[in-house]
C-alpha cells in the first residue's frame, strides 16, 4: 500500500492565544476534510498556561499570579490536565481526518501509538525515552513530556510537548496544583520529577528533533511527510479566536458541587435543582480528563437537564447505552457517583440548616442508607487540624487545647466537650493514619472533623480505608496547598494559620446529641 502524504508546518514562537487559534483552525479543517489526511504543526509558546479541554480556569490556574506575570491562560482542544508552557517547551499538534481509516483504536490506544512515535524519534537521538501510560514520556522515571488527545468520529487531534528546559518555580506558581513548598530546596525537589533535554546533555537542534519524531510517526501511521513549511503572520491572524472555559468560582453559591477523585484525574460536578428540589434543572461536568467524544460532557449535561430525580438513574443509563463513548481512567459509575454526591448537598443543606455554599464545604463518608445527619448523630469523636491553631499557641503542635477563648479551635473543643466527645488534634499525616486506625479498632461508630479539601482529595484513601462514617468540614484561610507548603504540613511544621468555619461547625454539632453532661 502506498503511504499517505502528510503536511508539516512550523509556526515558530507565538503567544498562547495565537497557538490556540491555529489549533482550532487545524481541528476544524480535519473535521471537515472529505478524505483521510495528516497535518502536523510544530510550534513554541510564549509563557502560557494551557488548560485541558474539559477543565475550568478556577480548577487549574492561579489567575492572579498569571495576570501579574503576563502569562496567557488559554484552553487547548485536547483533553487532560493543565500544563505550563514557555519557549523552553517544544510543542506539536498532529491531526488526522477520518481516524477510522488509520486504524480504529481507543483513546488509550491512540495515545500509546502516537506517544510511541515520539519515543521512537527520541531513541534515534540516543535518548532512552519510554512511554508511560496513559500519556507521559519519561527518561529514567522522570517526565520528559506528555501527549494529549481529542477524538471525534471525523477527526483526531494529538498535541503535546517535550521539555528542552524547565522554569520549575514559575510552573508551580502558575498552576493550581498541590506540589512542593516554594523554598529553593522545595523547587529543586520538584525539579527532580522532570527530565529535560538540557539535563540529558542532548544539545539537539529542534529541526533535527522534528525530523526524527516525524520519522517515528511515519512508521506508526504509514505516512510520508513532506518538507516543513513556515506559516506567515497573516495566515496566523486569520485563524479562529479561542474560547476559554467558564470560571466556576464566579457564582459558586448558586450551585451544588461535588468532586470525585478518579484514576484518570479529578472530576468536578455542579448542578441546580428546581424550587421543589425534585427536578435536575441544570448540571455540568469538568476536569483534567480525556473523554470520547470530545463533547461528551456537554452531551450528557443536555441529556440530563430537566430530568425528575426519580427517573435520573434510568435516564443516566440510557445515555451511556445509546452514545458510544470512551473514558480514559474513569468510568460512567464515577460520573454517577459524583452526580449523587452533588445531589446529596441539597439534603445536607436542609439537614444542617446551611446555605448552599456552606453545604458545598462538607465532605461526607456515609455508606447508604446513612445520611450526613445520621453520621453526626452517631459521632463520638472530633478531629481538629493543628494548622487551625494560632502560630503563637504552645499547643499548636500538640494534642489538646486549654480552651483559653482566643481562637476558634477552643470553641470546637468546647462544643465537643459539652457533648461528651473525645477531641484529637491531628498534628501530622502519620498521626491521622494512626488515629483512624485506633478509632476503627475501638469500634467508633462515626466522627466529625475538619480538613482542607485539597488535603482530603490527595489523601482521601486514608479516610476511605478507615471505614468509619464521617462528616468533614472544609477549612478556610491560609492553607498549605494555597501556599504550596504541604510537605511541611504533612510533617507537622506548617506555620501559617487556617480558619475554621464556626457557623458550619455549630450547625453540624447541633445534630450531635450529648452523650453525658460535661464536667465544669
Amino acid at each position: 500500500m502506498t503511504a499517505r502524504a502528510g503536511l508539516v508546518v512550523d509556526t515558530g514562537r507565538r503567544s498562547g492565544p495565537e497557538n490556540v487559534r491555529l489549533d482550532r483552525a487545524q481541528w476544524r479543517e480535519a473535521n471537515e476534510s472529505e478524505t483521510p489526511a495528516c497535518h502536523v504543526r510544530f510550534h513554541r509558546y510564549r509563557p502560557s498556561v494551557s488548560l485541558g479541554a474539559l477543565e475550568t480556569a478556577d480548577q487549574a490556574v492561579r489567575a492572579e499570579y498569571c495576570a501579574r506575570r503576563g502569562i496567557d491562560v488559554v484552553q487547548r482542544v485536547s483533553g487532560g490536565a493543565a500544563i505550563y508552557l514557555d519557549p523552553d517547551q517544544w510543542c506539536w499538534t498532529l491531526t488526522l481526518s477520518h481516524p477510522g481509516a488509520w486504524g480504529s483504536v481507543s483513546l488509550a490506544g491512540w495515545l500509546a501509538r502516537l506517544c510511541q512515535g515520539v519515543v521512537q524519534g527520541l531513541r534515534q537521538l540516543d535518548i532512552d525515552a519510554v512511554f508511560v501510560p496513559p500519556n507521559d514520556i519519561e527518561v529514567a522515571g522522570r517526565k520528559l513530556g506528555s501527549g494529549f488527545l481529542a477524538l471525534s468520529d471525523a477527526a483526531l487531534l494529538f498535541q503535546g510537548s517535550i521539555l528542552l528546559d524547565l522554569d520549575t518555580e514559575t510552573m508551580m506558581k502558575a498552576l493550581r496544583v498541590p506540589t512542593e513548598k516554594l523554598t529553593p530546596d522545595g523547587v529543586r525537589s520538584a525539579r527532580h520529577r522532570f527530565a529535560t533535554l538540557r539535563d540529558l546533555g542532548a544539545g539537539v537542534e529542534t529541526s533535527v528533533l522534528e525530523r526524527h519524531v516525524l520519522a517515528g510517526w511515519a512508521r506508526q501511521l504509514d505516512v510520508e511527510f513532506g518538507r516543513t513549511v513556515d506559516l506567515t503572520h497573516e495566515q496566523v491572524t486569520d485563524a479562529e479566536a479561542p474560547v476559554l472555559a467558564a470560571d466556576w468560582g464566579a457564582d459558586a453559591d448558586s450551585w451544588y458541587r461535588a468532586v470525585v477523585k478518579t484514576s484518570g484525574g479529578i472530576l468536578h460536578i455542579r448542578l441546580r435543582l428546581d424550587e421543589r428540589g425534585d427536578v435536575l434543572r441544570q448540571v455540568q461536568f469538568a476536569g483534567g480528563l480525556h473523554a470520547y467524544p470530545a463533547n461528551l460532557f456537554g452531551l450528557l449535561s443536555s441529556w440530563l437537564a430537566g430530568t425528575r430525580l426519580a427517573w435520573l438513574d434510568g435516564r443516566f443509563d440510557d445515555f451511556f447505552r445509546i452514545y458510544p463513548h470512551d473514558l480514559l481512567g474513569f468510568t460512567a459509575e464515577d460520573i454517577r457517583r459524583g452526580l449523587y454526591l452533588a445531589l446529596d448537598r441539597h439534603a445536607q443543606q436542609l439537614q444542617f440548616a446551611l446555605t448552599r455554599e456552606q453545604a458545598n464545604t462538607l465532605m461526607v463518608h456515609a455508606p447508604p442508607p446513612l445520611e450526613a445527619a445520621d453520621v453526626a448523630r452517631a459521632a463520638s469523636v472530633m478531629l481538629v487540624p493543628y494548622c487551625a491553631k494560632p502560630a503563637w499557641c504552645k499547643w499548636r503542635h500538640r494534642d489538646g487545647c486549654p480552651e483559653c477563648g482566643r481562637c476558634e479551635v477552643g470553641e470546637a473543643y468546647r462544643l465537643a466537650r459539652n457533648r461528651g466527645m473525645r477531641v484529637v488534634t491531628i498534628v501530622n499525616f502519620e498521626h491521622l493514619e494512626r488515629t483512624l486506625g485506633e478509632l476503627r479498632a475501638q469500634g467508633t461508630r462515626a466522627y466529625v472533623g475538619m480538613c482542607c479539601r485539597h488535603f482530603y482529595l490527595k489523601r482521601e484513601y486514608a479516610f476511605r480505608d478507615a471505614g468509619i462514617p464521617a462528616v468533614l468540614m472544609d477549612i478556610a484561610g491560609a492553607n498549605c496547598y494555597e501556599l504550596q507548603q504541604e510537605d511541611l504540613a504533612y510533617a507537622g511544621k506548617f506555620q501559617a494559620e487556617a480558619r475554621l468555619d464556626l457557623d458550619v461547625l455549630r450547625k453540624v454539632m447541633q445534630r450531635v446529641p450529648p452523650v453525658f453532661a460535661a464536667a465544669d
